[in-house]
């Protein structure tokens, strides 16, 4: 049933696109947002999942401090482990689009990127019961197809303001070092819940809240940073 879903999302995506390419690319594009209300928020974003590896360890330690985050899931590994899309919604966090496939945007035709967007969208929605408001193109790759076909579904680009660099293996000391330094109110700090090798993001998570509770911050997913209740 799931690859007929696909299938045929594949075939809207192409017949949408032909309108998508028209559009103004006005969609919005967030990095960082700081409201006036003085209180000093930051959103916690976990890219690239699920994974049984690291997804479950990461939503136990967010569990554990009560913190709410957002995760951009990749359909292909949301249509693998449903059941651990179905645990991030469970728990209260956020889940935005981060396409089907997690190709590279630039590499890709305009009918090819809202067909692995849609497919994305479809699977989320199946698991979640709605579809997501947000999306983050894979490597914050924002060019002018992605905007227009945000604009045409309604969605808010989200980039970010803090790279953990996480990917690439640093050190935990390294990765705090970094979100000490960089994070400001209102910041979007980027980690992932799916990295080859070993990854460093369980336990320098588990230093990070604490440290920026003690700092001042509150975590909150990313609507709730843009404002929303």
């Amino acid at each position: 049933m799931r690859r007929l879903i696909r299938a045929f999302c594949l075939l809207c995506g192409c017949v949408l696109c032909l309108q998508v390419a028209f559009v103004p690319a006005q969609a919005r594009v967030v990095y960082r947002y700081a409201s006036g209300d003085g209180r000093r928020r930051v959103a916690l974003t976990f890219d690239d999942g699920p994974h049984p590896k690291y997804t479950p360890q990461i939503l136990d330690i967010l569990a554990e401090y009560h913190v709410p985050a957002t995760f951009f899931v990749v359909g292909s590994n949301a249509e693998y482990y449903p059941q651990l899309v179905e645990r991030i919604h469970r728990e209260g966090h956020e889940i935005g689009n981060h396409t089907f496939h997690h190709r590279h945007v630039s590499k890709m035709t305009d009918e090819e990127l809202l067909a692995d967007v849609l497919a994305c969208r479809r699977v989320i929605e199946d698991l979640t019961g709605r579809p997501p408001t947000l999306f983050r193109p894979p490597e914050g790759i924002c060019n002018d197809s992605v905007k227009a076909i945000c604009e045409k579904l309604d969605m808010t680009i989200i980039i970010w303001s803090v790279d953990t660099t996480d990917w690439a293996h640093p050190t935990q000391q390294e990765i705090l070092e970094n979100v000490r330094t960089n994070t400001k109110h209102g910041s979007i700090i980027l980690m992932h819940d799916f990295i080859g090798q070993k990854s460093p993001t369980p336990a320098a998570l588990r230093k990070i809240i604490p440290m920026l509770r003690g700092l001042g911050y509150e975590f909150v997913t990313v609507s709730q940073l843009l404002g929303a209740p």
